[in-house]
Parts: C-alpha cells; structure tokens; sequence
C-alpha cells in the first residue's frame, strides 16, 4: 500500500476529477499547461507536486478557483456556497489538521 501524500493526494484526486468534468484528456491539460502526460499522471496519483505557477495555470485552464483543488471535495462547493468563508476556512483548516496529524503519527 502506498504512503498517503496528504494536500498532495487531494490535489491529485480534485485535478482528475476536474479535468475530467472538463474533458480533458492527460495528454491535452499536459500540453495547455506547459507539462509533459507523465507530470500529469503523476500529480493525479499524488506522487508529484506542481510549482506554484503550474497550479496557477491548472486553475486557468480548468477554470476553477486554486483553492478548490486543495479541499476534500472541493469542486462540490458551489460558487455562491464560495463566499461563505467559514465553510471554506473549515474544509481547509481539517485538510491541513489532518496532515500535520499524519506526519506526526509517522515520526
């Protein structure tokens, strides 16, 4: 079984999901996004963490908010559930928790 990467695992599961929804394949956000498939493949599986300006333009291309790829579910919130900050504050705030939980179980 493989190590659970945490924001990385999330990150991964939410670009699948959207690229998906966008109908995307790998291969097409590899190339609007300046990264090779594999990069792609890789991000989605959790294995790899993109810069920040490759997150940027993931949002870009996907058309959706950073912040979204970040958050168990985040593409079930709603934009107008988006303005309220006290739910977006609370998913983030137990991805975060749940991660600095993991690495302290692991030392």
């Amino acid at each position: 079984m493989e190590k659970s990467n945490g924001l990385q695992d999330v990150f991964g599961r939410n670009l699948k999901e959207r690229r998906k929804q966008m109908g995307f394949t790998q291969g097409e956000l590899a190339r609007r996004i300046g990264v090779s498939t594999s990069f792609v493949t890789e991000m989605e599986k959790g294995r790899k963490a993109p810069s920040f300006a490759t997150i940027e333009k993931i949002a870009d291309e996907t058309q959706a908010p950073v912040w979204s790829y970040f958050c168990e579910g985040g593409f079930e919130i709603k934009s107008e559930d988006a303005m309220n900050y006290e739910l977006l504050r609370y998913r983030l705030k137990q991805n975060v928790c749940s991660v600095i939980d993991q690495t302290i179980t692991e030392c």
